[in-house]
């Protein structure tokens, strides 16, 4: 029961919300039907429905909360700047609205199968495959979105035309039905040859060395031809090769002719398989021989002949006595013809040996292992180390704003050092200049552990900014005359465009009326050489014009860009003699 109460309830808000007309404003009390009854309902809060919202609003009556179809409004307030993905944030409900969306250009050809288009709002590219067309035998697809051909021809995909089939005859040939393309010239015929029905007469067999002859008549349309019938060749039959013997013939491999008397058979003669043995000639102890041959398939030989032993001829040697290293002998004979010998060799003696201590290197003068040397020989196990060098530890010193850098190279073993590697001092970091109220300026040095205050002189520039008036001010400090100070802009960056920048510290102040732009070094001023582009703040020309003045009072409106909450202003200092410029920032109702 309940339940349906509650549903014919919203019926009735239903209905009567869809008669009231939309408000400008969501009031703070509304009158509803609630048990029979109107009572007053009490908004809430703001409720986001896609571009408007509307209330949420409590009976004073039964406490039941809802959200009626009317009044509602349009979302409004916030500062942000809309773009295609962003909006600005309702002060009301905190809903996202104004989104501007893509400004989608046409689709164009990528040349890889893809096609692509250009937000002209955000420069933002969008990209897709090609899609549809179709490919055939010879041309690509063509996409239906930009026109360009892609992907790959279809080899299968032809214009076929059908040609009927076309028997051969004795002279002309034919083919079997096939298919045909009209675009690429694709072909499934296959020609049938044109042949004669032939009737063979021989008048001549060929033999292996000789040609025949014959003749060939076709039945149906009388053509006659004689032929030459070739040579048959010979009928080749293979014979097992026999090697021949001492006394007995033999042959190698051979062929011959089944058909007549050709044949490669070739006879082998008898022989003897002589093997040659030298002369040896008589030796102190050995008997010799004359040279002589014999067979190795029999017992064939020619006459043998020994030569007797000649007996030792004897040379007498003197003794020698052994040393530390060589073995020595005494007193021996040798046979001058052969090996013989009665030599006895006597050991060596070895070495007679003295000790020597070691000594270690040192960074400059060699050292040594202990050694041994002989008494009686040159003998020794000396073995030189060499010289360690230095073993250098480096100690780097850091260069600060004054001072240079360098490295320190200290020996780990003698503490031997020198000094390597300078660098140049950093030079001093300034921050901000301030003036000093003499003419001059100072800035601290902002690098860690530095106390030094800079200070130059001011250079001061004079602008004509109306009909009798000037504006006296330092760009680098920001001191003006009749002017209040101007104040740097901590934000600004720049970049050469194109020419040179001498230096990349820019110096950009502002006292809210006037913006000065320069670049300086250590308090000094540098001169641009061509187009320089500098990125501000957005909210610097919020509600304003920007205008440029130049030193002879003429005032031109600047031209800027705006880019991811930065303004982003195209300086041309080609053809310019002042390292300053100087703008007006004027609110936009105020006549220029």
């Amino acid at each position: 029961m309940k339940k349906t109460r509650v549903a014919i309830l919203f019926l009735l808000l239903t209905l009567f919300a869809a008669c009231l007309p939309a408000a400008a404003e969501l009031p703070a009390q509304i009158t509803l039907p609630c048990e029979g009854e109107d009572r007053v309902h009490t908004f809430i809060e703001y409720v986001n429905f896609g571009k408007k919202h509307r209330g949420r609003y409590q009976c004073t009556h039964c406490g039941y909360k809802l959200i009626p179809y009317s009044p509602y409004e349009d979302h409004s307030g916030g500062t942000e700047t809309p773009t295609c993905t962003t909006g600005k944030t309702c002060a009301l409900c905190g809903a996202k609205y104004g989104i501007l969306d893509h400004a989608w250009g046409e689709w164009s050809s990528a040349g890889n199968g893809t096609h692509i288009r250009n937000c002209k709002n955000c420069y933002k590219v969008d990209t897709a495959s090609c899609t549809g067309g179709t490919a055939t035998c010879t041309t690509k697809a063509v996409c239906e979105a930009c026109g360009g051909e892609y992907g790959e021809k279809d080899p299968n995909n032809h214009a076929l035309v059908h040609p009927d089939a076309k028997a051969p005859t004795c002279t002309e040939p034919g083919w079997d039905a096939y298919d045909l393309c009209v675009r690429c010239g694709y072909t499934t015929r296959k020609e049938l040859p044109a042949q004669h029905d032939f009737v063979y007469h021989q008048a001549k067999s060929p033999t292996c060395k000789e040609i025949g002859f014959a003749s060939v008549a076709c039945w149906r349309c009388g053509y006659f031809k004689n032929l030459v019938l070739p040579a048959l060749n010979h009928d080749l039959k293979q014979h097992a090769a026999k090697a021949p013997t001492c006394t007995e013939k033999g042959w190698d491999a051979y062929e011959t002719c089944s058909r007549c008397d050709y044949t490669t058979y070739a006879e082998l003669p008898a022989q003897h398989d002589l093997r040659h043995h030298a002369a040896k000639a008589p030796t102190c102890t050995g008997i010799g021989w004359d040279a002589y041959d014999t067979c190795s398939r029999c017992d064939y030989t020619t006459t043998y002949v020994e030569l007797p032993a000649l007996n030792h001829a004897l040379e007498q040697h003197a003794a020698k006595a052994p040393t530390c290293t060589e073995i020595g002998w005494d007193a021996y004979e040798t046979c001058s013809r052969w090996d013989y010998t009665t030599r006895k060799e006597l050991p060596a003696l070895n070495h007679a040996l003295e000790q020597h201590a070691a000594k270690a290197p040192t960074c400059t003068e060699i050292g040594w292992d202990a050694y041994e040397t002989c008494s009686r020989c040159d003998y020794t196990t000396y073995a030189e180390l060499p010289i360690l060098g230095h073993d250098y530890q480096a100690v780097t010193v850091d260069p600060t704003c004054e001072a240079d850098g360098y490295t320190i190279f200290t020996c780990s073993r003698c503490k031997d050092s020198y000094t390597a590697d300078p660098t140049d001092q950093l030079g001093h970091q300034f921050g901000a200049w301030s003036p000093n109220g003499t003419g001059s300026q100072s800035a601290d040095c902002l690098r860690q552990g530095c106390a030094h205050t800079g200070s130059t002189d001011c250079r001061k520039f004079t602008f004509r900014t109306a009909e009798g008036e000037t504006l006296t001010f330092c760009p680098v400090c920001g001191q003006a005359e009749n002017a209040a100070q101007l104040e740097k802009i901590e934000a600004a960056t720049a970049w050469a465009n194109s020419g040179s920048l001498s230096a990349e510290d820019v110096t950009a102040r502002t006292n809210g009326e006037y913006l000065s732009v320069a670049f300086e070094t250590a308090g000094s001023l540098t001169q641009p050489t061509g187009r320089v582009r500098l990125a501000l703040p957005a909210g610097l020309l919020e509600g304003k014009t920007l205008v440029r003045i130049a030193p002879d009072g003429t005032q031109t409106e600047m031209p800027f860009e705006t880019e991811r909450g930065t303004i982003i202003l195209t300086l041309d200092f080609a053809n310019s003699e002042l390292p300053v410029m100087l703008f007006r920032l004027v609110p936009q109702t105020a006549a220029l």
